[in-house]
């Protein structure tokens, strides 16, 4: 990957440019979100190829630990920001699969970045606050409009008492209509203030 160095799946050089990118992070103020923290950029072809391969075995056990140290690096370039949210009791939620999907993938990879990170921020993490009640199909090739309508009414929140300080965690950002929806749900669930981290922006 990334410099084909044989043996290697992706090798140290690779690593430390992973790591160089994360530390010019993006900040960003997208309603209904308070704040979302981006670490790298999707467009980068070495991001883009890692963050693919992660997402489909048997890669996504070697390349968890390299995409969350990167967003962990990413993050820790906001320490104000950090600490609010420490204070504040903040919990991690992954933004969650459809049943279908995770059947077919065996693994939810944004759930897999929040378990990684949680304790290196000290935040606490909850993978059942939030559920996806309906398969959407791939968000690839829509535009704006069609994208909100693909992942209109597909969360659930499936906890009858909301907490009020909620981290989505995914993967990609795009055009922020799942997050923008996931977050929906979750303010009308009694969600008070909703951040979000994210691997890249693409």
């Amino acid at each position: 990957m990334g410099c084909q160095k044989p043996g290697k799946l992706i090798c140290e050089s690779c690593s430390k440019k992973i790591f160089k990118l994360s530390r010019s992070p993006l900040l960003k103020q997208k309603p209904p979100l308070q704040k979302i923290i981006i670490a790298l950029n999707y467009q980068n072809p070495l991001v883009r190829k890692i963050i693919k391969s992660y997402k489909y075995a048997p890669y996504f056990q070697s390349l968890k630990k390299i995409l969350s140290q990167a967003l962990i690096s990413g993050l820790r370039q906001f320490p104000l920001e950090l600490k609010y949210l420490q204070k504040r009791k903040f919990v991690l939620t992954p933004l969650p699969l459809s049943s279908l999907k995770l059947a077919q993938r065996g693994f939810n990879q944004s759930e897999l970045i929040a378990q990684e990170i949680s304790s290196p921020l000290s935040l606490k993490i909850n993978s059942r606050i939030l559920q996806k009640i309906k398969n959407t199909t791939s968000q690839t090739n829509l535009n704006a409009q069609q994208r909100k309508e693909n992942v209109r009414h597909s969360f659930h929140c499936s906890t009858s008492i909301c907490p009020p300080r909620l981290i989505l965690v995914d993967d990609i950002l795009t055009s922020g209509a799942t997050l923008a929806e996931a977050a929906r749900v979750l303010q009308k669930a009694g969600a008070q203030e909703i951040w979000a981290f994210v691997l890249a922006h693409g």
